[in-house]
């Protein structure tokens, strides 16, 4: 596995994993605004010539990542690419002392491997998605 900076060749891949992960529909403008605000912060894995998972993050506040979205292609999960995906990027912005990031509280298996790599439930976020349901906002402190 190789993981590197995000390129505009990969737009395609990432759009395809997201889109058979999510429910929500994501613009290419979407990324390509994120990636232009925060190239530093938009990592892909690749394995054979395909992307099979990405990270996106931003510093939101001083000495704070947010994670936008993380997201492993089916088929690749449980393979530790989202694990390198989450060390990588706490590596790139070495300065922050935090990473928070939102999920919604059905997504039970995004929720075990946030815990599995340290981050605790700080609140309910009600209604916070575009479908009305509810999230938490997760937060790990970097030492």
């Amino acid at each position: 596995m190789i993981v590197r900076d995000f390129e505009y060749g990969d737009l395609k891949q990432v759009m395809e994993i997201v889109y058979n992960s999510f429910e929500e529909y994501y613009t290419s403008d979407f990324f390509l605004s994120i990636w232009q605000a925060s190239p530093e912060g938009f990592i892909v894995a690749e394995e054979g010539g395909k992307v099979v998972g990405f990270v996106m993050g931003v510093i939101s506040e001083p000495g704070t990542i947010r994670i936008l979205m993380i997201c492993v292609r089916e088929g690749y999960r449980n393979r530790g690419i989202g694990s390198e995906l989450m060390s990588r990027i706490a590596k790139r912005f070495r300065n922050a002392r935090k990473i928070r990031l939102e999920v919604k509280v059905t997504n039970k298996d995004a929720i075990r491997f946030y815990k599995k790599h340290g981050f605790v439930i700080k609140e309910t976020l009600s209604e916070f998605y575009p479908d009305n349901q509810d999230g938490y906002l997760m937060e790990k402190l970097l030492f």
